[in-house]
């Protein structure tokens, strides 16, 4: 999540600035990019779906899950409460998990107690994270930046592959997209990747490049369907068909991405089991 306890607006403004310092980047320079885009997405809706309505607050207990009750009796962890039914159905039979984004370390209990038998690994920027490692338990720690291609790669030696990973790290799309990027190609087949947060995509002070998460989970579903990309008729993959392609070429992602779920704030992403193959059409 992004803030573990109550701040400041001061607060709210530098914490960004923090963790790019963190990185070694300037952080008075550091460029944002706000979001340009509501009044096309307007237009595109059309009348009756872009039509003004009021949305409210909801004060109501969460849903009674066992992942729920876990948070309900966990410290140190915030998350919007509609994501315990994501997580509840995501993470199953998990042997491996890793989660981006340490902080005051609440979440890696929750997922100790959620996953009684699995490997947790949490890896965090700040060095007071480490605080928080505690392999007796089988709750592991590294610190690095999570869009270092070296420091993750050591991460996957030497725990992984992992079955999932969960980014709650520093919500800014270069870290979002730089991380999925190394990570979900090395995810175990039938992994899930879960970016969550990405409502931090829509706030100025988190943009720090034009292309957000939200762009680039558009981008991974055309790579879905990039086989249809090197077609222009249902013939050729219609079963027995003289035009029937055998092979085409296509993006890396086009083979492991098996589908693509996008909920308020949450996009998760599962790895197929096995590399995907052409569809083939039956007509009859």
């Amino acid at each position: 999540m992004f803030f573990e306890h109550q701040r400041t607006a001061k607060d709210l403004v530098t914490m960004p600035l923090f963790r790019l310092a963190l990185q070694g980047k300037p952080p008075f320079v550091a460029r944002r990019y706000p979001y340009g885009s509501r009044r096309r997405m307007l237009g595109a809706l059309g009348p009756d779906l872009a039509r003004t309505v009021s949305m409210r607050a909801d004060d109501s207990a969460p849903a009674d899950t066992p992942i729920g009750r876990i948070f309900e009796n966990t410290d140190n962890v915030h998350k919007l409460r509609h994501y315990l039914p994501i997580y509840q159905r995501a993470l199953t039979g998990i042997e491996r998990m890793l989660e981006i984004g340490v902080d005051r370390g609440g979440s890696l209990q929750m997922w100790r107690e959620h996953l009684p038998r699995a490997t947790i690994v949490g890896l965090d920027i700040s060095p007071k994270s480490a605080q928080h490692d505690d392999p007796g338990r089988d709750i592991h720690v590294r610190i690095g930046d999570q869009t270092d291609p070296h420091f993750l790669g050591t991460v996957v030696e030497e725990f992984g592959p992992f079955d999932a990973v969960l980014d709650d790290g520093g919500h800014t799309p270069k870290q979002m997209i730089g991380s999925f990027r190394y990570l979900f190609p090395r995810l175990r087949p039938g992994g899930v990747y879960i970016v969550e947060d990405v409502c931090a995509n829509y706030w100025t002070i988190y943009r720090d490049q034009r292309q957000s998460f939200i762009d680039f989970t558009k981008w991974l579903m055309d790579a879905m369907h990039a086989h249809y990309m090197e077609m222009s008729s249902v013939y050729q993959i219609m079963e027995d068909h003289p035009k029937r392609l055998e092979t085409v070429e296509v993006p890396f992602a086009a083979t492991i991405i098996d589908r693509i779920e996008v909920f308020d704030s949450v996009v998760v992403i599962h790895r197929a089991e096995e590399s995907k193959r052409l569809p083939r059409a039956v007509f009859r």
